[in-house]
């Protein structure tokens, strides 16, 4: 009898093998040029010097910096004090209340903490976010299918393959939409994403969320068409959050790259700029640069929200933020141009409504623990103030530093 490590061994060569196969048969076809649906092309053109202007010798670029800085390592801190302040509520503010108060505060507190939350409603929203996260890929390749693209409108396809390829998307989608054969969907959507870098890596990262839903068919079981697939095991919702965070950080930065895209969309759909968020990282920045600060700030709050989702801090209210964000867009920005926004949408809410949330500070936390039980308090707060300090330099500065030395002339 084979153990389960070799089995799974198995299951991962086979799974690499078959997305192999269907890079091998995707590259097969040609498509057109990366391009999107919604509409982007600059109004007025950007000052493209602030973008490569040192750090040093760019003020407000430095501001919106320190800005996302100062509210990450807010969060950092408050997360590893969370237990501390959720226990003084409780007990100090909702003491003297009665029962129910009690109770829904002690939930609201759970959700907010990431903790298990014990109520009936949140585990049914929990069951049905995780069967749109499942389906929700098969409706969106559907669409791309009538639109003549390749997974999502941002790809169209050349028309003298379009029809195989089409016919292939509504073949994977009815994979998709009854649960058959999860793990072969799984690895032709991987080889989906790696045939993108035909056009280069930059439309790649910008498929980056394709990689979610596909790590979870490849972890699910052959004969997934004989469950009922309502939960997601905490290694899955591991790497849900994980490939979500990756997804958003890494398109933040993009954002700053390609600096003429973003500006482009926030000209055709003037609403975009009301973020609030935004423009609270925009403070002390000069009015001159408005439109260069947005763009900044823009990618910066894809930056910290998706580096927070990444390492499990305060999950669920960032991932509440980024729903808002994404409905937002999908309902009255940009409307049915970015309908496959609704795959986003159910990742972030089996995140939301999720029990088995796990986070990447864990260690800095028994180390705190340890700390408490030996009563050496010099050690506590630097475990709780130290990781967090050091964390919010090197996310935000390095790579933004790195950003203004780039060469753009190809875009």
């Amino acid at each position: 009898m084979r153990s389960p490590k070799r089995q799974g061994a198995r299951h991962l060569r086979s799974v690499l093998s078959m997305s192999v196969m269907a890079t091998v048969v995707l590259h097969s076809a040609a498509a057109q040029a990366h391009e999107r649906f919604v509409l982007h092309r600059l109004k007025a053109p950007l000052q493209n010097d602030f973008f490569t202007r040192s750090l040093i010798q760019n003020p407000d670029m430095s501001r919106i910096g320190v800005n996302v800085a100062v509210v990450l390592l807010a969060f950092l801190v408050i997360w590893m004090f969370r237990f501390l302040l959720q226990e003084f509520a409780e007990e100090s503010i909702l003491g003297g209340f009665g029962g129910a108060i009690q109770r829904v505060g002690h939930t609201v507190a759970c959700f907010l903490t990431d903790r298990p939350v014990c109520d009936k409603l949140f585990h049914l929203v929990g069951e049905w976010a995780v069967i749109m996260l499942l389906r929700s890929p098969g409706l969106v390749l559907m669409y791309a299918a009538t639109t003549d693209s390749l997974v999502m409108p941002s790809f169209p396809l050349d028309p003298g393959s379009a029809t195989i390829f089409k016919f292939a998307q509504v073949g994977v989608a009815i994979l998709i939409l009854t649960q058959t054969l999860l793990p072969l969907t799984g690895a032709l959507l991987l080889g989906t994403w790696l045939y993108l870098f035909r056009w280069g890596w930059y439309v790649a990262m910008d498929a980056l969320p394709i990689l979610i839903v596909a790590a979870v068919y490849v972890s699910s079981p052959w004969q997934s068409h004989k469950f009922n697939m309502v939960q997601l095991n905490a290694k899955q919702m591991k790497w849900v959050r994980f490939l979500l965070g990756l997804s958003f950080f890494v398109l933040g930065w993009l954002k700053i790259w390609n600096h003429d895209l973003i500006a482009g969309v926030a000209d055709n759909y003037p609403s975009v700029m009301q973020d609030p968020l935004v423009n609270f990282f925009a403070i002390g920045t000069d009015p001159q640069y408005r439109r260069e600060c947005w763009v900044v700030s823009f990618g910066m709050a894809e930056v910290l929200s998706g580096f927070l989702l990444m390492i499990g801090v305060f999950t669920r209210l960032w991932s509440l933020l980024m729903l808002s964000v994404m409905t937002k867009l999908m309902l009255i920005d940009f409307g049915w141009a970015e309908i496959p926004h609704i795959y986003l949408i159910g990742a972030l809410l089996a995140v939301i409504f999720s029990n088995k949330l796990t986070n990447e500070l864990s260690r800095f936390e028994a180390g705190h623990e340890e700390a408490r039980r030996r009563g050496d308090t010099l050690k506590r707060l630097a475990l709780m103030i130290v990781p967090p300090v050091v964390l919010a330099i090197l996310v935000v500065f390095p790579i933004l530093e790195l950003l203004t030395h780039t060469d753009r002339s190809g875009l």
